[in-house]
């Protein structure tokens, strides 16, 4: 994982950055997203509104959900440390969690899918 800083509005923010084939993931103000070459409307998958993937680098400390467990919007899925801070992964929608990619004491980096929710 790299850093860069970024001026916004005068103020310098630092931003994680993690290279991954054509592209990058950014991890900011614990949002995460993929920036790559440019894509048609049409050809973007849906997979990026059913991945809850983790915004930076950190240890996983809790997972509170599992395949097949219903979960409402703002549900905590995840809680993640990360430089002596918690993250709360939380579900972006109703649904039904699809499958878990992590466990309690794992490290996991930028960008990887801690839940998937079914579409």
């Amino acid at each position: 994982m790299s850093w860069i800083d970024v001026d916004v509005g005068g103020k310098t923010v630092r931003v994680a950055i993690v290279r991954s084939g054509e592209g990058a993931w950014i991890g900011w103000r614990g949002q995460v997203r993929f920036v790559g070459p440019e894509r048609s409307a049409t050809s973007t998958p849906a997979a990026a509104e059913r991945e809850i993937r983790a915004p930076m680098t950190g240890r996983v400390v809790k997972v509170s959900s599992a395949p097949g467990a219903a979960v409402r919007a703002n549900d905590i899925l995840v809680i993640l440390e990360a430089m002596k801070m918690e993250y709360r992964l939380t579900a972006p929608r109703d649904g039904i969690v699809e499958s878990v990619g992590c466990k309690e004491g794992e490290r996991v980096d930028l960008g990887h899918v801690v839940v998937t929710l079914a579409p």
